[in-house]
């Protein structure tokens, strides 16, 4: 997430705080697992099957934050391209996380 401006700046053992650096300083997104335990859960992991998209800036912040969730320990789930027909514009990568959630990191590029 550095790649594209975010921090987790505070976390706990059921989830996190995102922050986005200079341009949203207070902490605005809190991911959490709603399970008191793993017990409940088939896999054993809390978030399963959650999936966030995050706006990119460029293809080249898509790219770098591709590059780091793999080399990160994360999980391929869509390189680096357009989703659908070029002619609309949005180039995205998605991975998936340690836990098997699905972060996405998309741009979409303004028509010309």
């Amino acid at each position: 997430m550095p790649k594209l401006g975010l921090a987790v700046v505070s976390h706990s053992e059921r989830g996190f705080f995102i922050s986005g650096g200079e341009r949203a300083p207070v902490p605005f997104l809190w991911i959490h697992s709603r399970q008191k335990t793993d017990a409940d859960l088939p896999d054993g992991k809390p978030g399963n099957h959650l999936h966030l998209m995050f706006n990119a800036n460029s293809r080249a912040e898509v790219e770098a934050f591709h590059h780091a969730a793999l080399q990160g320990g994360g999980g391929e789930s869509g390189a680096p391209g357009y989703q659908g027909p070029e002619e609309m514009g949005y180039y995205a990568a998605l991975v998936f996380d340690p836990d098997g959630n699905t972060l996405e990191a998309g741009f979409r590029q303004r028509a010309r």
